[in-house]
């Protein structure tokens, strides 16, 4: 187990659960292939939210609470401030007093925080690569 996180680190694990979201590329160069990857891309796109907090969830760093906190402290404030604000946007603007069941629990927390912090590193790398892969689907169409 690692004893400190990085914000580099931080973003490379978010590039690669990004990464593993996207579909596989064509295996055979034709216009339909590369038509149909082009579908598969903008269905990502559409469900891309869901299949990011899956894709977060399914991460250690999401599992252990003790990572919340290595988190928090490798990112940016206003990544944290951002997240913060997703957190309390998503479960109706509680309290601190309404916090886990009535019961302040700063480890609770802080993981929920880091948690949104990750969704959003991980959605926005799945944007660029989203992007990238569009462009390239499309230039490869356009040269064939």
């Amino acid at each position: 187990m690692e004893n400190s996180l990085t914000y580099k680190t931080i973003r490379d694990r978010c590039q690669s659960i990004a990464m593993e979201l996207t579909p596989d590329m064509p295996t055979t160069n034709s216009v339909d292939a590369w038509e149909s990857f082009i579908e598969q891309l903008d269905e990502l796109r559409d469900d891309s939210y869901s299949q990011v907090l899956e894709g977060v969830e399914s991460t250690d760093w999401a599992i252990y609470t003790h990572y919340g906190w290595k988190i928090l402290h490798a990112v940016p404030q206003d990544a944290i401030n951002d997240a913060e604000e997703n957190y309390l946007a998503c479960n109706g603007d509680l309290t601190l007093n309404e916090v886990e069941g009535g019961c302040f629990d700063i480890w609770s927390l802080q993981s929920a925080i880091a948690f949104y912090v990750l969704v959003a590193m991980v959605e926005d790398a799945l944007s660029t690569i989203l992007y990238e892969l569009q462009d390239l689907a499309q230039t490869t169409i356009d040269n064939l």
